[in-house]
Parts: C-alpha cells; sequence; structure tokens
C-alpha cells in the first residue's frame, strides 16, 4: 500500500499507537474506511504531537509524509520542528489533518 491509494477514500483514524520502551521507539497510525484500511508505522520517534478532537469527528482530510533532509533548508511549514534535527539521517514527517492533527517525526517511514 501506498499513500496514493489513500486518495479517494473516506478515512477515519483509528487508533494510534506510540511505544517509546521499544529500540527503536515506534508509533503505528491504522486508517479505516467502508471498504479499506491502511497502517502507517514510523520508527525512531524524535516528536509527536497529536491534537484529538474526539471519538466521533476523528475523520481524515489529508494524511502527508515529506522527507526533512539531513543537510540543506528545511520547508518553512517545518522550521518549528529544527530543534528535533538529529544531524545524523533525513526525518520522515508525518502529518495528518482532520478535525483531529497528529504530527509525528521520526528516522523512518513505512506504509506497513
Amino acid at each position: 500500500m501506498s499513500l496514493e491509494q489513500l486518495r479517494g477514500h473516506f478515512y477515519w483514524l483509528t487508533s494510534i499507537v506510540i511505544r517509546t520502551d521499544l529500540e527503536p521507539s515506534e508509533a503505528v497510525i491504522e486508517l479505516s474506511s467502508e471498504s479499506a484500511s491502511a497502517r502507517l508505522r514510523l520508527l525512531g520517534i524524535v516528536h509527536a504531537r497529536a491534537d484529538l478532537s474526539g471519538p466521533d469527528v476523528d475523520f481524515v482530510d489529508e494524511v502527508v509524509v515529506r522527507e526533512l533532509p539531513q543537510l540543506g533548508p528545511w520547508p518553512v511549514e517545518a522550521r518549528h520542528l529544527l530543534q528535533h534535527h538529529n544531524n545524523r539521517c533525513a526525518l520522515q514527517w508525518l502529518t495528518i489533518i482532520g478535525p483531529s492533527e497528529v504530527e509525528i517525526l521520526a528516522e523512518e517511514f513505512s506504509d506497513a
């Protein structure tokens, strides 16, 4: 599954599980629709923020994953994350936009 397959479907944010007791730390996000489901996994969590509005309004408007480079400028909209830069690798920046907003910065991303 790729993020492209999320287009055209109405998804709900089903669950977010962040495990800091694992090495590397891990975040697993599950999205579901009437006909499909998606699981997003991030490893090596550097930063996580979730503003959850409530269980009845957790539909997803947009899911975006951007790579923030190890060297070179970051996009202006990611400047608030510069303090989390690890100087070791490019970082993956996941944002979920809807009534609830989720932002996770991690070393690795997979859609499995």
